[in-house]
């Protein structure tokens, strides 16, 4: 598979929720950088509205975490998740997707943000993602005009039915 095939391979395993399948598109190293304080982070209990600013590094997921939100949280928190591609142009092992996310927050809340992801791949296997959207956009879907707060616990597998 050339980067592209190997990015959207992660998008469908992703979709599927099956972690050994995520697990095996992920390079062991891999990071996954996202604006710190987002409002998903602060949902899950992973960060604190104070954390927003520049990337300093505990707003990193490493490979058990990536599969773990991936195949296990992710689904739990954005329901009935659509991504709308919109783009996605690779250039050698570098691939960019943007999309619009749309779903049903644990709240009930409808969900609508814009996403660009800056995916690196190395051996066949993603080994970095960097994550860019409306934080702010995000926060007040997520939370309006509550304060930030865990809605869910990280769960460290698949939650029991």
């Amino acid at each position: 598979m050339d980067a592209k095939e190997t990015v959207m391979a992660l998008y469908q395993a992703y979709g599927s929720g099956d972690a050994a399948r995520i697990g095996a598109l992920l390079h062991d190293d891999v990071s996954w950088i996202a604006p710190p304080g987002n409002a998903t982070q602060v949902a899950f209990g992973l960060g604190r509205a104070e954390d927003a600013g520049a990337p300093y590094g505990a707003n990193t997921l490493r490979h058990a975490d990536i599969v773990r939100f991936m195949a296990y949280n992710f689904a739990r928190f954005f329901g009935a998740p659509r991504n709308e591609f919109r783009a996605i142009a690779a250039q050698g092992e570098r691939v960019y997707v943007e999309h619009r996310l749309n779903a049903t927050l644990p709240n009930g809340r409808a969900y609508v943000n814009d996403y660009c992801f800056a995916f690196e791949v190395s051996e066949g296997k993603v080994r970095a993602i960097r994550e860019y959207m409306d934080t702010r956009g995000g926060w007040a879907q997520v939370f309006g005009a509550e304060e930030g707060r865990p809605l869910l616990a990280f769960v460290e597998g698949r939650p029991a039915a």
